[in-house]
């Protein structure tokens, strides 16, 4: 077996895997419960173990330099049941607790029994690695927004008490990636012996908890895109004035409709399923897998696994791969801006300006197309 090098945890069906592979970050190996993940993972070249993070030995995995954790979200995400939401403070007090342990399994299942929800600790596991894998160099992690405060107390300890130099807590959304979706996340990214440059990325919120500066850091949104937004429509060949119908014959304050002229709102498993094109009706307009995971920006012919409602809730799940593209290539040090775009040109025929022209080098931002930050956004849930 080629030696592992990165090491996945909850890796799902390859939403991280993918930005990897896009930036020639290899080889990898990932961990995840979910047989219909793992099939999908599998199909498409992305090694797999299924197995349960808990049960990893960390200290085993002596040659992993690096390391990625995407927990899973419903407790803490706003269209979940917020379980995680009523344990947070609990939570947020276990980080202190593990990272001044000796035995950091046996303070995990001690928190496990004071929580309502068991599944709102599984995002500690991410620290748990990061403490005890004995040679890392790097780290990326990523939730949804509601776990930003609980990134940001890994981040002080590790930086404060385990030597990981630089600690830097990211909101992301898709769409500044060039996505047709606005999948937002955010990404905790930990370094030793380096500092990542992560100007390039387009972020909504920035903190920053190193081992050596001068204390926390909340920076400005740093608004600046290299990449055009696209629209719904335009990534699925759709054309112009089409609604999405959401919510069936629902009426709900957010509405049951949107334009697909514009992102498409945050996908998620239970609710995506149900999309379709008001003027083509439920049946003969129901949204496909194949649409859904090229709004995550996941190839055409990615090999989905499962029933319909399983294969849509391991799309919801996943990090679209031009986004974790751009944060595993910043967090390491890889080029990152040619992957995306030739990601988007793939699946949505996005034209690249003309870098010769504009005499910037490929290997950072062209130039800015348009300031995302500046458009309304409605009221949206977060996925899961």
């Amino acid at each position: 077996m080629t030696a592992v090098t990165v090491l996945e945890g909850f890796a799902g069906a390859g939403g991280l895997s993918e930005g990897a592979r896009m930036i020639g970050l290899a080889p990898t190996l990932g961990f995840e419960v979910n047989a219909d993940a793992c099939r999908t993972a599998d199909a498409a070249g992305h090694r797999r173990v299924r197995a349960d993070v808990r049960a990893l030995d960390p200290a085993s995995f002596a040659g992993v330099e690096g390391w990625i954790s995407g927990p899973p979200c419903p407790t803490y995400a706003a269209s979940g049941k917020r379980t995680g939401r009523t344990d947070y403070a609990t939570v947020l007090a276990a980080v202190e607790r593990l990272a001044d342990c000796m035995d950091p399994r046996l303070t995990l299942d001690t928190v496990a029994d004071e929580v309502a929800d068991p599944r709102t600790v599984l995002v500690l596991e991410t620290l748990a690695v990061a403490l005890t894998a004995p040679h890392l160099r790097w780290m990326v992690a990523e939730q949804v927004p509601a776990v930003a405060g609980i990134w940001q107390e890994f981040a002080a300890e590790m930086a404060a008490m385990h030597r990981w130099d630089t600690c830097t807590v990211l909101t992301l959304r898709a769409d500044d990636f060039g996505a047709a979706t606005r999948r937002t996340r955010v990404f905790l990214i930990a370094t030793r012996q380096y500092a990542p440059d992560l100007s390039g990325l387009p972020y909504r919120a920035r903190w920053d908890g190193d081992r050596f500066g001068p204390g926390p850091i909340q920076h400005p949104p740093n608004p600046v895109s290299p990449f055009p937004a696209t629209s719904m429509a335009a990534a699925l060949g759709w054309p112009s004035g089409v609604r999405v119908n959401t919510r069936g014959n629902r009426r709900t304050p957010g509405g049951n409709e949107f334009s697909a002229d514009r992102p498409a709102l945050s996908l998620t498993g239970n609710g995506a399923r149900t999309w379709y094109r008001t003027d083509l009706g439920p049946t003969v307009g129901r949204l496909t897998d194949r649409q859904a995971g090229l709004l995550q920006t996941f190839p055409p012919g990615y090999p989905w696994q499962g029933s319909r409602s399983s294969r849509f809730q391991r799309i919801a799940d996943a990090v679209p791969p031009v986004m974790a593209a751009a944060v595993l290539g910043a967090a390491t040090g890889r080029p990152w801006h040619d992957a995306v775009w030739n990601r988007l040109a793939e699946i949505y025929g996005t034209a690249r300006p003309d870098i010769a022209r504009n005499r910037v080098c490929t290997d950072r931002p062209a130039t800015p197309q348009l300031d995302l930050f500046t458009l309304p956004t409605p009221h949206e849930g977060t996925a899961a």
